[in-house]
């Protein structure tokens, strides 16, 4: 559970980094559960228990890594969101390149905790946002919404036209957009409290 806190820690804006990469993370989920999963199955050549056992990695390590995002990322949000971020990327680049099925589930395990830490950052800046916090709290839903629905549209979309791996090539600018968001927001925060 997220403790309200009576004033704001983090301005607003600092969220913006950790929400990117929550959009990310449910674009990943929505790509995964989506068709991409079959074509995954047949072209690596891998059974549904295999598919199975990606699906309870990924989702495993998204469990765990909320709980560094929630603890860390309410005190040091770029300091946990920009690793994150970093994990997710290095995951979909090994997985839109992966030979096989064992490069897929550590490609998984990558992906699941950074979005889990990011999803968690994101979770953390809304829980301080003060009176707003409701409102942050919905925004970050609304965002991890939009990223699952463009994951299984643009997944099933990329999937059926080109190949399921560019479900996650596309995944790399949307990475890099939001490390570079999350790594502003850790440059620019420490000069605006000192000024």
């Amino acid at each position: 559970m997220i403790e309200k806190s009576p004033t704001v820690r983090h301005p607003l804006w600092m969220i913006v980094g950790p929400a990117l990469g929550t959009m990310l993370a449910a674009y990943q989920i929505g790509a995964l559960i989506g068709p991409l999963r079959e074509t995954l199955e047949r072209d690596m050549g891998y059974s549904t228990t295999v598919n199975l056992i990606v699906l309870m990695i990924h989702f495993l390590a998204l469990g765990v890594g909320v709980v560094p995002g929630l603890l860390l990322g309410r005190r040091a949000p770029n300091a946990v969101a920009a690793p994150a971020i970093g994990l997710m990327l290095i995951g979909v680049v090994l997985l839109a390149l992966a030979p096989a099925a064992f490069m897929v589930m550590a490609a998984s395990l990558f992906i699941g905790f950074g979005s889990g830490a990011v999803l968690g950052t994101a979770l953390a800046l809304a829980g301080q946002a003060g009176a707003r916090r409701t409102a942050m709290l919905i925004a970050v839903a609304a965002v991890a919404f939009v990223g699952l629905l463009f994951g299984l549209v643009l997944g099933w979309f990329l999937t059926t036209a080109l190949s399921w791996r560019w479900v996650y090539f596309l995944a790399v600018p949307m990475a890099l957009v939001s490390l570079v968001v999350t790594g502003a927001g850790g440059i620019v925060a420490p000069t605006k409290k000192s000024a």
